[in-house]
């Protein structure tokens, strides 16, 4: 078989479409490695929407679901001419939770080979943020159900998608190509890539209803295997590290949950050079945390 040169892939995918880090829960519980996954300072005890402490609706509250496992809003990218591998790994580039949880990507740490487990970054974030971004959503018309032209002359480019959670419905807003090459001759696609530039970008700058970022981690990860039969070529001496014993063996191109208490310290300490025995077979890994409204 060919040799998969993941470093390589990875860094393509981060040129086109995202990039890595580390993974979530929704309470305060504990990881393996000991750290402490943040949670809101003040968890919801009405649903948003409401005036705190009564039942009586805001004024111009937009209301949304609250779980730790609901998903708000979600910015990311889905397809283009990736490997699979690639594919799998792709992470939003934010996500917030309905517990007031935003969750996003953390710089790239330039080095080769990389760390295996990509870094993503969570941050608290209060009602009211939360109430700033559904606006910002409103104002650019995205609380509503839309169709997007897509350019016809840009091949292999991924899909902007933009998931809300709001008044009861679910929009997706999905745009091929956005922003790759201008908008400014469709005001939809405009609006919805202004919305996304704000979103991820100016929303979070000197923001008080936000937290300092922490590292996002997870009790569990998901894990897609891809058999290598020939180690030999890279230019840095690959890493051969056994398997645990004790977890399902791996199984080439098939997609499977670990607790972080099993794999945490070996996937910590593990590159992208880092191959997996297991069941006699070498397996290189992407690894990604499971994440709200995420699954294999």
């Amino acid at each position: 078989m060919t040799n998969v040169n993941i470093p390589r892939i990875l860094s393509l995918a981060v040129a086109g479409s995202m990039t890595l880090v580390l993974a979530a829960c929704g309470d305060d519980s504990q990881t393996s490695s000991g750290d402490t996954v943040p949670t809101p300072s003040t968890p919801p005890t009405t649903a948003p929407g409401t005036v705190p402490g009564t039942s009586a609706p805001a004024t111009g509250a937009i209301e949304h679901p609250v779980g730790a496992d609901d998903v708000v809003l979600r910015i990311g990218y889905e397809g283009g001419f990736v490997p699979v591998e690639v594919a799998f790994q792709n992470l939003p580039m934010l996500l917030v939770t309905g517990d007031g949880r935003l969750i996003v990507q953390g710089p790239v740490i330039e080095i080769y080979p990389g760390p295996l487990l990509p870094n993503m970054q969570v941050r608290t974030i209060s009602e009211a943020g939360i109430q700033q971004l559904l606006a910002l959503a409103a104002d650019h018309g995205l609380l509503t159900e839309r169709a997007y032209d897509n350019p016809t002359n840009i091949a292999d480019a991924p899909d902007t998608v933009v998931t809300i959670a709001a008044n009861g419905e679910v929009y997706e807003h999905r745009a091929y190509a956005l922003g790759i090459d201008g908008e400014e001759a469709d005001e939809l696609r405009q609006a919805l890539a202004d919305f996304v530039a704000a979103a991820t970008g100016d929303f979070a700058v000197d923001n008080p209803e936000l937290g300092p970022e922490q590292p996002y981690t997870s009790d569990t990860f998901l894990v897609r295997p891809t058999l290598v039969t020939d180690l030999t070529g890279y230019e840095i001496e690959p890493t051969v590290t056994d398997w645990p014993a004790d977890l399902p063996p791996l199984v080439d191109g098939e997609c499977t949950e670990v607790p972080a208490s099993a794999v945490g310290e070996l996937f910590a300490a593990a590159n992208q050079l880092t191959f997996f025995t297991s069941a006699d077979q070498q397996f290189s890994l992407a690894v990604k945390p499971l994440i709200p409204g995420d699954s294999c």
